[in-house]
């Protein structure tokens, strides 16, 4: 039941294009190591590769580190730092389920990139789906949409995903 509700909540990532520019343009996406120095993360002019990327969703989801610097890699998740919490139990308790960012990167305008998450459930071929990142606060950041539709399909609410008023 999750790995459908996956499947449908993380399609809908990154579906409204109306903000899309007319031809996006591909970034470089090395699968090399994304740099000790997060030089990827803080340089604004280019999307960061998917090894760099990668690394963010490690981080957010590793127990061991503190949620002071997972806030860093998600957009607007100072409003519920507690979050982090929710999506390593959610994760660990689901280990049937399992995503990743994957190529390409794609420039979506000024601080904005599309990349593909890949998401596989046993039983089933692997879907990706769409999901954007976003250049805020002088780093690379997960949007606030894409990690707020992950954490829909394992049925868990956050206040940084509460529709704007």
């Amino acid at each position: 039941m999750i790995a459908a509700a996956l499947m449908t909540t993380v399609a809908a990532c990154g579906s409204d294009d109306a903000d899309a520019p007319p031809a996006p343009t591909l970034t470089n996406t090395d699968t090399a190591a994304a740099g000790g120095d997060g030089s990827e993360i803080t340089d604004g002019s280019n999307p960061p590769s998917i090894a760099a990327l990668n690394e963010l969703v490690d981080k957010a989801v590793d127990p061991d580190v503190p949620r002071a610097e997972k806030v860093e890699l998600v957009e607007g998740s100072e409003k519920d730092p507690a979050i982090f919490d929710e999506l390593v139990k959610a994760r660990a308790e689901n280990s049937d389920v399992d995503w990743v960012l994957v190529n390409p990167v794609i420039s979506a305008g000024p601080n904005k990139a599309r990349v593909k998450v890949r998401i596989e459930t046993a039983g089933n071929p692997p879907t990706n789906a769409e999901s954007t990142i976003v250049f805020d606060d002088g780093r690379w950041k997960l949007s606030n949409e894409t990690v707020c539709n992950l954490l829909g399909l394992y049925q868990v609410e956050s206040a940084m995903c509460a529709p704007a008023s």
